[in-house]
């Protein structure tokens, strides 16, 4: 499995929801929350680097990158890491500790366990 850095996921979101982006594209919505242009760049050189993804096309200093990586494998990957991490690979031991130690996912857990009732019958 590919590792990809907290700050690095930020910009696969983006490159997974816009299938090709411009690394223009890339910089104007990182920053609206975080970072500036030489960060962004450097963030995407080292999703290339590890081959999370790829220049699909290069227009003079513009560049268009699309994901190399499916993001439900990738997903899925890092969840059973975590699950075989903290919780022995146990999806429901991983449900028992939300519902244990915090109300709003309780809450979360019992409304979908309802509507899934409701779908099944």
């Amino acid at each position: 499995m590919i590792k990809i850095s907290n700050a690095e996921l930020e910009v696969m979101k983006i490159i997974w929801k816009d299938k090709a982006v411009t690394s223009k594209q890339i910089i104007e919505q990182v920053k609206k929350f975080n970072g500036n242009d030489n960060t962004v760049r450097t963030l995407i050189k080292r999703l290339v680097d590890k081959k999370a993804v790829d220049i699909s096309e290069k227009n003079g200093k513009q560049y268009t990158f699309v994901p190399l990586i499916d993001e439900e494998e990738y997903k899925s990957e890092v969840k059973q890491k975590f699950l075989k991490t903290f919780f022995n690979g146990s999806a429901l031991d991983f449900v028992k500790f939300l519902m244990d130690n915090d109300e709003k996912y309780y809450k979360e857990i019992c409304d979908f366990l309802e509507h899934y009732e409701d779908l099944e019958e």
